[in-house]
């Protein structure tokens, strides 16, 4: 079943476009320069399993404090 074309006023449209600007930026993460390479190689890791067909490695807590940190 195909949608709609739906035609929108130029005032929602500018309305729609503002909430996506500002959610895409309020939304972005500011990580510690620790944090992203922790995320970095817990990726890299759970990479290596998957090719191997290992699970992937478990967090620590000391991880898992890492990555709650704020900047």
């Amino acid at each position: 079943m195909p949608h709609e074309c739906v035609t929108l006023s130029a005032k929602v449209r500018e309305y729609f476009a503002e909430i996506g600007r500002r959610g895409g930026s309020s939304s972005r993460r500011e990580l510690t320069p620790q944090q992203a390479k922790l995320m970095v190689a817990i990726r890299e890791a759970k990479r290596t399993a998957r090719e191997k067909g290992k699970p992937p490695p478990k967090l620590t807590k000391q991880h898992r404090a890492i990555l709650r940190q704020r900047r």
